[in-house]
């Protein structure tokens, strides 16, 4: 190739540029890495507890449509096996972490190799709940309810914190000799609890806010075994979203800021559960889209404060794992 000194220096010019544009378009768009080394396959783990797992297939949607990812959510049989398959890298991302209380004893064997990204949840409330009808109030008339009862309390699934919090609740006022906790699962207890319900029977459940159940039945919490009186139950708690330690450098940070920002209120989780309750023939997924056609107000809410987000300086920086909000507002 013959070249004049004039069209040599313009080719090296061109050649140089090209090499500058390259190397600048490799550093955009990445969680904190080149564009190359940012995944934009996620997997995501759930439990067949309702609030989550129906939030879980909504960001899953919005992501794979519009933030161009593929993702994999898996559902598994308790918050145990969530946070481990995250701390194992197994799983990338699990959004119902009940903490400081509920579920500490998973996270702290997490911590460490998982982080929290952020709120899914923020003033949630546990205990032993009964229907209205029931002529008890407090914990400690649970005797007089003993043969009505049959001596057994309705769990969620084997191994759920709540079931365990439940046979500390009995043993710290001596029933424990009088009642059992019944492990079944979330679906199956609610069906029992339905039942009690349409027969004015009897029957304490182990319950939590935010759930569907409140806005269907008429419940109470019984004094002594809720939260804020019971040191079992502990003070009021957030819902976090919990993550692999190397998160936010793994995903674009677009996606990354989606994640961290997209936080539900009271009126969100309530819709977001009576829609996956009454999907009838749609599946888990048609269900999200349905919502989220529904909600497009909601979702772009989310969405653009993950555009102010992503045109943030840095990395997306994870929470303390001391990190809290409603015990601060409580003191």
């Amino acid at each position: 190739m013959n070249l004049s000194s004039t069209s040599l220096r313009s080719f090296i010019a061109v050649v140089a540029a090209v090499g500058l544009l390259g190397t600048g378009l490799a550093g955009c768009g990445g969680g904190g890495g080149d564009s190359q080394d940012v995944s934009r396959k996620m997997n995501m783990v759930t439990v067949n507890w309702i609030e989550g797992m129906a939030f879980t297939y909504v960001q899953e949607q919005i992501m794979e449509n519009q933030y161009d990812m593929e993702v994999d959510v898996r559902e598994v049989g308790g918050g145990g096996i969530a946070f481990s398959s995250v701390a194992e890298g197994d799983r990338d991302y699990f959004n119902e972490a009940w903490l400081p209380t509920t579920h500490q004893d998973p996270w702290s064997k997490a911590q460490g190799n998982a982080a929290k990204l952020g709120y899914t949840y923020k003033g949630t409330s546990v205990g032993l709940t009964v229907p209205a009808y029931m002529d008890i109030s407090s914990v400690s008339e649970l005797e007089n309810y003993r043969n009505e009862l049959g001596g057994e309390i309705n769990g969620i699934e084997s191994g759920a914190a709540v079931n365990d919090q439940t046979r500390k609740i009995l043993e710290n006022n001596g029933l424990n000799d009088e009642f059992s906790v019944v492990a079944s699962s979330g679906p199956a207890t609610w069906q029992a609890l339905e039942n009690a319900v349409n027969n004015e029977q009897p029957i304490v459940v182990t319950g939590w806010y935010p759930h569907w159940k409140w806005g269907s039945f008429d419940l109470k919490y019984l004094e002594g075994a809720q939260t804020g009186q019971s040191p079992v139950f502990g003070d009021p708690e957030d819902v976090f979203k919990i993550v692999d330690s190397e998160f936010t450098e793994e995903f674009p940070k677009e996606v990354v800021c989606f994640l961290k920002v997209s936080e539900v209120t009271d009126e969100e989780i309530e819709s977001l559960m009576g829609s996956f309750r009454n999907r009838g023939d749609m599946s888990k997924r048609e269900a999200a889209s349905q919502w989220i056609e529904n909600h497009s107000e909601d979702v772009n809410a989310w969405t653009k404060q993950a555009e102010e987000c992503a045109a943030s300086d840095g990395s997306v920086e994870t929470l303390p794992d001391d990190a809290t909000y409603s015990r601060k507002q409580s003191t």
